[in-house]
Parts: C-alpha cells; structure tokens; sequence
C-alpha cells in the first residue's frame, strides 16, 4: 500500500471515529459550541557543541485550542488539539557537520576512537565496516530502499520532522466527554491523537511505553510530553470514587489502534541520534573489499525492515486500575504492545551460515511484548515527602547479542524514586527547592555472555531546582550516572521569566565517561562495532556532545 494511500486512509479514519463519536454522544443538533479557546507559543532554540559548531537551531510553533460542546446526554464534552511545526535551520546553518553532505572519517568518530573495525577505505588498510552513510534517501537508494519505512528520513524531513505522511504536525486532536452512571460513577470517553501516559518517571521509561518516542529532537534531555510520538487511541476510564476500602479508584482502558511505529532514534546526519544507531544502520560491512571470495560486492548491514501493515491483530490494548488508599496511590498496568525500539536478526550466507548474506547482514524486527507491572507512591507526612516506586515485567522483548543479533528475553525494569521541597534561606530564598532522585534498575532474565547489556545495571538521576523573585527566576540542575557505561550527564539551566509572555532558558549539557567498548567477532575478525555502543549507552555514546544552549520562549 503506498504512502499516499495510507495517509489518506488516516485522514478519512479521524474524520470517521470523530463523527460516530459525534453521533453517539447525542450532540443536540441545535447545540451551540462555546468559543474556541486557544493559547500556544513561538520558541527558538539554539545549540553549541564543543567543537563541532550550532548543533541546533530549532524555530517552532505551537497552538493548542480546546472548544466545549453541549450534549443532551453527556458532560463536559470537548475537542482538543495541540498543532506543532518545527523547522531546525541546522542543517542549513552547519552542514559540513549535519545534513546530508556532512562526512564521518569511520563509523562511531563522534564518540571513540578508530578502532578494529572502521573503515580507511579507499586504500591498504580496509575494515571491516564503513562510515554511516548520512541521509541514505540523498545518498544511496539502495540503503534508502533497505530501510523504508524506518530511519529513512531525508534531509528535508529533518528540517521539518513534523510535515510528514503521519501528520505529526497534529501533537493532539481528540474528543473527551463524561457519562454520569445511574450508581453515581462517572465514565469519561476519550477519541483521537493523544498521548497516554503511564507512570511518573523522568528521561527514562519504565511504565511510559505506550506511545513510541523521537529521541532524534533532542536524545534523552528533552521533556517526555515534547518527544512522545502520539498516537490514534480510544481510551475509557470508568471513575468508582471511594468505597469502604479506598478513599478513590478508577479503572481506565487503552486501545491503540494506530498503525505501528517504532521510536525514531535519529537518522545518520542528523544532529541527535540516540545510541548513534543510525550511523551503524546506513554502513556496510566490507567483505568484498576485505577480500572474501563469496562477495563480490559489500553488504549492506541492514537488509530489510520488517513492515507491520494495519490489522486488528496488530492493535495494542492496555488496562490499569489505580486505587488510593490513606498517604498511597498505587495503580496494576497490562499492556500488549509492540517492542518500539529495533531488534536485529542476522541472516546467514546460503553457502556459509557463519556469515552474513550478500544482500544484508540483518533485518529489523520490532517483537510482541506483554506487560504486567504497577507503581506505588507513598505520602509521608513525618518526611514531608513522597517515596515513588515503578515496576514493569514484561515477556518477550529482544535485546541485542554478539552471536546472531538477538536474543528473546523477560525483562525487569524499576524505579525507586524520592521528591522533597526543602527550604534552605543560606541560598537566600524563602521558597522552597525541590529535589527529585531516581534510581532505575534493569535485570535480562536470560542474559547470555555475549550480550553487551549487563545481566543488571542502574542509571541514577537527580534534580534540584529552585525559584527566586517571586518565582520568575528558576536555576536547577540535572545529573544522571549510568554506572554499566561508567557514563555522566550534567545539566545546569536557568529559567528567567521576564514577564507573562517572555521566557528565556540558558543551559549546559556536559557529559563524561562512556569509553567501554565491546569485542564483536564477525568472520574471525575481532571488532569494537557496533555492540560497543549499546555497552556505553545513550549518555556514553553521547560523550563528545557537550553543549550550550540558549532557548527564548514567546508564549500567546
């Protein structure tokens, strides 16, 4: 099915669901619609990493509005949208470092040295795998063909990540209403593009895992709400209030019956692209230039993506029942869903089956999950602070291994958490700061020796804001360990409101660390690529991306 059809099929799906819901919700036909309200902003952010240059030049503008609807039979009906349009001048202002004509020595040079396996092609001392090729779309068709449908972005797309066949420029369009029940239950309906957002984590994600996220505007550091990728949901939380052993408790329903898509992790060229993934998707691996008589040419090191075309079956479905109870919320979550980051499954040599096959090395599979999990926040009133706990288990993810790409295991995922406002007058305010600490912990159920993850490993982070002159001036600062990669992020801002309209943000983004790297053995060649970079992860991997950064904010 080609684009342009399914684009279409999108289209005239939103415009159905919202006039049956429409229907259903028994609009009186002589309603009259209060006023549209509308509030949004214009932003410019500019970045400058250490010795590379404006990594980031990022103009946008958004709009939400909200307009209420009288019904005969239901309350506080309403249409909500969030409209977004983004153009980074990046890749016009800096183009010998981003873009589609921007050149890499070898594969990973942003973040370690050359090593076993990047490439000094052309001349004596060929290796094993080539430089990313950036924009392949631009570049080379038959890397773009490889990878339709996935990390196959051109530059244009870059600049303007929301003017695509999925429409991002719409953030949010959705229709909510209320039912009141005969037994004094409320039941709230909620229709259309939306974010569903499960858990209360920061940067990293245990239970938020229902939208896929675009980890190429900005890696980890941008807000979850800015880089979630929403989708077309219906949602039903049906509200009991208390009881005779919960203060409240509702249960809610999810439906994703969106098309699926995976998150984006940034195209090679592109300023941010988490793990440098992108990079090693669009290289080859030079067998033939290495001399290997089964080839007569390189492979490409991605042979196809696996595409999941719309069907019922291929919905996701979730559910979550939240309690209270005294000082403590807690909440049991179930999800079946689509791994949304990539799984790589080698395909062996007709021939040979210890190497690749001569028209790619692997292909791109995104697995069915299960989850089951639950998060508990407790109150405590001695403390005067909240205690956060988030748990996930799920059933049937891949993770990435030395041998033949994958591995099919049940994972653990937790966060124990801390908030606290503390008022400290030796920084020479009477408000209160904030500190909010997290410790997220991962454990592979079946880990295997070859695989670059760690059987357990812990990323710590840590927030300490404050506010000056009656809370118009906010410095903080975020700090985030990942003890596997031995990988630190530190980043001070601060937030000065001028007044109700103008703010600006000045920022550093420092990291340190992430220098592991990780044998890999293809063909009896010993390499440090690509599985170096999972070792490092998204803060080591990043480790040559110091920056400053400066954002001002018109908000209407």
């Amino acid at each position: 099915m080609s684009k342009t059809i399914i684009t279409t099929m999108n289209k005239l799906a939103a415009g159905v669901a919202v006039g049956v819901t429409s229907m259903a919700l028994g609009y009186s036909a002589t309603a009259t619609a209060a006023e549209t309200e509308w509030s949004g902003f214009v932003e410019n952010a500019t970045y400058y990493r250490d010795e590379v240059g404006i990594s980031k030049f990022r103009n946008t503008a958004q709009g939400e509005f909200s307009k209420s609807v009288e019904s005969d039979s239901w309350s506080n009906v309403s249409i909500n949208g969030t409209l977004r349009a983004t153009y980074d001048g990046v890749y016009d202002l800096n183009d010998d470092e981003f873009g589609k004509n921007a050149t890499e020595a070898y594969l990973g040079e942003n973040w370690h040295p050359r090593g076993g396996s990047t490439t000094t092609i052309p001349g004596p001392n060929t290796t094993l795998l080539s430089a990313g090729v950036p924009f392949p779309c631009d570049n080379d068709p038959t890397l773009c063909n490889n990878l339709d449908g996935y990390m196959d972005q051109d530059e244009s797309e870059a600049k303007f990540p929301e003017f695509n066949d999925e429409l991002d420029f719409i953030r949010e369009l959705y229709i909510s209403a209320d039912k009141q029940l005969s037994n004094g239950d409320l039941l709230n309906i909620t229709l259309g593009k939306q974010q569903v957002v499960w858990g209360k984590t920061d940067l990293f994600r245990v239970l938020d895992v229902i939208n896929p996220v675009d980890y190429s505007r900005h890696n980890i550091y941008d807000e979850l709400e800015d880089i979630r990728i929403p989708q077309w949901m219906l949602t039903a939380e049906w509200r009991m209030g208390p009881n005779e052993v919960f203060d409240d408790s509702n249960l809610s329903m999810m439906w994703n019956f969106d098309k699926f898509r995976p998150s984006n992790l940034g195209t090679c060229g592109q300023s941010y692209r988490i793990l440098d993934a992108g990079c090693f998707f669009s290289s080859y691996i030079n067998v033939a230039d290495l001399g290997i008589p089964l080839y007569s040419a390189n492979v490409p090191i991605i042979h196809d993506v696996e595409e999941y075309k719309w069907s019922l079956k291929n919905t996701q479905l979730g559910a979550k029942w939240e309690g209270v109870y005294g000082d403590t919320t807690f909440s049991l979550n179930a999800l079946h869903y689509r791994q949304q980051l990539p799984s790589l499954h080698f395909r062996p040599h007709a021939l040979d089956p210890t190497l690749p096959a001569v028209d790619g090395v692997f292909d791109i599979k995104f697995p069915r999950v299960n989850l089951v999990g639950g998060s508990i926040d407790y109150y405590s009133m001695a403390m005067d602070a909240v205690w956060r706990l988030e748990m996930a288990y799920t059933q049937g993810e891949e993770l990435p291994r030395d041998t033949d790409g994958h591995k099919e295991t049940d994972m653990l995922r937790y966060v124990v958490g801390f908030d606290k406002n503390i008022v400290i007058p030796a920084l020479g305010t009477g408000s209160a700061f904030l500190l909010s600490t997290q410790l997220f912990g991962e454990h592979i159920q079946d880990h295997e020796a070859d695989m670059p993850n760690a059987q357990d490993n812990w990323i710590a982070t840590m927030l300490f804001k404050g506010w000056y002159i009656n809370n118009r001036l906010s410095p903080q600062v975020i700090i985030a360990h990942d003890f596997g990669a031995d990988a630190t992020v530190v980043a001070p801002s601060i937030d000065y409101l001028i007044d109700d309209s103008w703010k600006v943000n000045l920022a550093l983004n420092v990291k340190r660390g992430g220098d592991e790297q990780f044998g890999w053995s293809v063909a009896g060649t010993e390499t440090y690529e690509p599985l170096a970079r999972f070792t490092n992860g998204p803060i080591g991997v990043a480790n040559a991306e110091d920056e400053i950064q400066l954002t001002v904010r018109y908000s209407f």
